[in-house]
């Protein structure tokens, strides 16, 4: 009698073992890094984090009052946003430092990303409003929808400026720079308005929908019978030694 309440209190124990491993599986995951967006960030000598960093999962939309960055940029308000399946960012009043003559300005920066959850690709876009760069002898327009990777002709020996430079890693993932700027003859770099999505949909799924909850209470209903087939014959075996 003894064995069989011993392999019944182990088997309870085994599937509460695994209705515990269930339940966690039915729960919300994530395994993709998250969706985010940001409104500035630099390398090089001057070396600074994104700002007004958005993520998702995590804290969505982030509003920062700007994104200065000393000796390179100035900005307006910056609004980040990021969800399951897209991302955007928006700087407003941009005024960047390609050199101490050399200036970049626009009245807004914006880049955006998105999953395609029918498709399964992922797309990015980046728009300019009024952008320039003004040159002591010259100003240049910036294209107000650039094309992917699109770079500013005009600015040899001062900075590489890229519109709407779009990488993909090797995962899928894509990374939108509104604007990039590479300063010539330097390690500085500075991004502007950056997007970044996944290649997969991040909302929380069940992976088994309805089965953990009913293992669960199996295991409960297994462990009470063993604990009464103890109790009981625990009450037979006190009365047969008294």
């Amino acid at each position: 009698m003894n064995r069989k309440i011993n392999g019944i209190v182990k088997t309870a124990a085994s599937l509460t073992l695994a209705g515990g491993v269930l339940a966690m599986a039915a729960s919300p995951a994530f395994a993709a890094s998250p969706n985010e967006a940001y409104g500035a960030a630099a390398t090089g000598l001057i070396s600074v984090s994104p700002i007004g960093l958005a993520t998702y999962p995590g804290t969505s939309p982030v509003t920062v009052v700007n994104a200065d960055i000393a000796g390179l940029l100035t900005t307006g308000v910056v609004t980040d946003t990021a969800d399951a399946t897209s991302a955007s960012s928006t700087i407003n009043n941009v005024s960047a430092e390609l050199t101490a003559l050399v200036t970049l300005s626009a009245d807004s920066v914006t880049s955006s990303c998105t999953f395609n959850t029918n498709t399964g690709t992922v797309s990015g876009t980046a728009s300019i409003t009024n952008g320039t760069v003004v040159l002591p002898l010259s100003t240049i327009t910036l294209a107000a929808n650039p094309a992917p990777n699109t770079v500013v002709a005009g600015l040899a020996g001062i900075a590489t400026v890229t519109l709407n430079q779009q990488t993909v890693a090797g995962d899928g993932t894509l990374t939108v720079n509104a604007i990039a700027i590479t300063l010539i003859g330097s390690t500085q770099t500075l991004t502007l308005g950056t997007s970044v999505c996944n290649a997969s949909d991040l909302s929380p799924v069940s992976i088994m929908p309805g089965i953990a909850m009913p293992i669960g209470l199996g295991t409960l209903g297994l462990l009470a019978l063993g604990g009464a087939g103890y109790y009981f014959n625990r009450r037979r075996r006190v009365a047969a030694t008294a």
